[in-house]
């Protein structure tokens, strides 16, 4: 009975083990978080082109078997670099030991079957690898025909890799070359005082040609270097450079469009007016600049643009407290207003900035470098319909609805962003691209209120008035100002 019972108590002291409540689970470990690393990226490096090797081959003739491969090697050179190779150039000639020995063994060619032996053989291929030290990467004499009769020529038929100059990738984009900017005026008056035309133009010309070159979307061609281009040219034409540098002989690139600028009017003039009733001179100043510009594609002569731009220099109202201007910033001022108009014009005539990303109002546009600057404002348009002349069947471009403003806030070399204003269209599901700007605004009153102020200079220093003088300053103004209107 006792063991009866003890088995039962047992049984239900099991049972209720068996019953608990499962025990809280482990708390999970948690994932460490770790930020986004940047993609790996290799060191940029400028591409400047490269020497790469060709396969080509090509027929020769001389008297001799040596005078054959002579001319067998500068044909295959100058089909793989081109007819403005010259023939008689000191790389072209690197050979010249190695067919010698031909000439010799062969006792001037007399001795055919020796001849063919030798130029088709192992070693004579090493020797001219050899000796073009890179021109010729690989060398095999295919066919040896001798010359029928005393006096004839040799025929050599030859399989070589010879190096070529491979162009950038930028030889790809459209060619421009920015000419010499010119005016009729031998001189531009800033303030007073009379500033030579070259010291205009020249400064104006190469920040043009800087700020299309930045913008990545021209390969810009310089025409103001040419003699010290030739120099390094004729080193590599005289032999005095590595052989392989003959493969960057004939390779100046040509221009597809030619821009051309004249400064109609350039000035910051003084005005002076004396004062009726005192000896006092009212001064103010004023100016501003007129550049006219047209796009020429030089293998039709089609002035594909043509147009006049604008500017206006902050002015400087009446006054005769003497204050003065520093014409250097003013010059400076007009000079950046003219680079910035000029190149907007070329950039929005050949290839139109977009935007090519957007989150709200904030967007990534497909322009960067100095053709855009921090403030700028923008008109932009929605693209639509594609439209054609009906007569012509000539693409008159898109249709363009009016979006909405941009203000540029931060430039890249490569890219700027912005945000949108005053938007007044759905920008839900415009793709990147159709959205593009057309014209530029004014900059923020701000910005030019700043850039007024910083053209003025201080008047020249006087002694500090007295607390009468002073007094006198305050109840003078009023007066002075009125006479000012009566005199106008």
């Amino acid at each position: 009975m006792k063991t009866l019972l003890l088995s039962a108590l047992l049984i239900a002291a099991l049972s209720a083990c068996n019953n608990k409540p499962p025990a809280d689970p482990a708390p999970a470990v948690p994932t460490p978080v770790t930020a986004p690393q940047p993609p790996a990226t290799g060191q940029n490096t400028p591409d400047v082109g490269k020497v790469e090797h060709v396969s080509v081959t090509a027929k020769g003739m001389g008297m001799m078997p040596g005078a054959a491969v002579n001319d067998a090697l500068k044909t295959a050179v100058m089909q793989v670099n081109g007819v403005n190779v010259d023939a008689s150039s000191a790389n072209l000639n690197v050979i010249a030991k190695a067919t010698a020995q031909i000439d010799v063994y062969s006792d001037q060619g007399h001795d055919s079957a020796k001849a063919t032996a030798q130029l088709q053989g192992q070693a004579f291929a090493e020797q001219i690898i050899t000796q073009s030290s890179g021109l010729v990467s690989s060398f095999k004499v295919l066919n040896v025909v001798p010359p029928a009769k005393d006096g004839g020529t040799y025929v050599v038929d030859i399989e070589a890799k010879i190096a070529k100059f491979k162009a950038p990738a930028d030889a790809g984009k459209i060619k421009i070359v920015i000419a010499p900017l010119r005016s009729k005026q031998a001189s531009f008056n800033i303030g007073g005082r009379n500033v030579p035309a070259s010291e205009v133009l020249e400064p104006l010309h190469r920040q043009i040609v800087d700020a299309l070159a930045q913008t990545g979307r021209f390969t810009v061609l310089d025409r103001q270097f040419e003699g010290e281009i030739q120099d390094e040219l004729a080193m590599i034409g005289s032999g005095q450079t590595v052989n392989t540098d003959i493969a960057k002989l004939g390779q100046a690139l040509s221009a597809d469009l030619i821009w051309i600028g004249e400064i109609n009017t350039l000035a910051y003039n003084k005005h002076v007016r004396q004062l009726q009733t005192s000896d006092r001179d009212l001064v103010s100043y004023s100016g501003g600049w007129s550049v006219s510009q047209r796009m020429i594609n030089v293998a039709t002569r089609q002035i594909q643009q043509s147009s006049s731009l604008q500017g206006s220099a902050p002015s400087i109202g009446p006054s005769t407290m003497g204050a003065g201007i520093d014409g250097n910033k003013t010059l400076a001022n007009m000079q950046a207003d003219i680079v910035k108009k000029a190149t907007e014009a070329i950039l929005l005539r050949s290839f139109p900035i977009s935007i090519i990303e957007r989150t709200g109002n904030q967007v990534v546009l497909s322009q960067g470098g100095a053709a855009m600057a921090p403030n700028s404002r923008y008109r932009v348009y929605l693209l639509g319909k594609a439209l054609k002349d009906p007569q012509t069947g000539q693409s008159l471009g898109n249709m363009e609805y009016a979006c909405c403003e941009l203000v540029i806030n931060r430039v890249t070399p490569t890219v700027s962003y912005a945000t949108l204003e005053n938007v007044q269209i759905k920008l839900d599901d415009i793709q990147a691209g159709a959205l593009q700007i057309r014209e530029s605004m004014l900059a923020s009153a701000s910005k030019a209120a700043d850039d007024a102020a910083a053209t003025i200079a201080p008047a020249s220093p006087k002694a500090a008035p007295t607390r009468s003088s002073k007094a006198a300053a305050v109840t003078e103004a009023p007066v002075a100002k009125s006479k000012a209107k009566d005199d106008w």
